[in-house]
């Protein structure tokens, strides 16, 4: 029971600060790359290294790009679409079917979330969902 409420209160906590450096005058933009590249090698993690299918989450996941796009300030609401898209369409095809419902309400929230709380939420939601692929993945073992 604890130890539930101590994780809840480190999540929260670490979704509001996602809030707070995205809003902030100078925000670390080299920690949201750090996030987005975390998400990707989490979808890889269960692949096998330069099999098709690895090497086009990691081509679909420009890490180089994303970079670029938001230390220029150029990543628009069409692109975190395409991102959010590209994102929960992996998920989709690596868990098992019985996810499916879940994560594409967890897509929904994602893109149904004010603007200003949007990346936390995505982000949110992205690990939970690949929390629950880990999951299968043990399961299976």
């Amino acid at each position: 029971m604890i130890e539930k409420q101590i994780t809840d209160t480190f999540k929260t906590a670490f979704y509001k600060i996602i809030d707070d450096t995205i809003s902030s005058d100078k925000p670390d933009y080299n920690w949201i790359v750090q996030l987005y590249t975390e998400i990707r090698d989490r979808l890889v993690k269960y692949l096998k290294k330069n099999s098709k299918t690895y090497n086009q989450v990691m081509e679909s996941f420009d890490i180089v790009l994303f970079e670029q796009m938001i230390k220029n300030d150029v990543f628009d609401s069409e692109s975190m679409l395409k991102l959010v898209n590209n994102t929960f369409e992996w998920i989709l095809r690596l868990q098992a079917p019985i996810r499916d419902e879940y994560t594409n309400e967890a897509k929904k929230r994602v893109l149904e979330s004010p603007g200003d709380k949007i990346v936390s939420i995505f982000i949110k939601e992205v690990n939970i969902c690949l929390d629950l692929l880990d999951e299968d993945f043990k399961n299976l073992k």
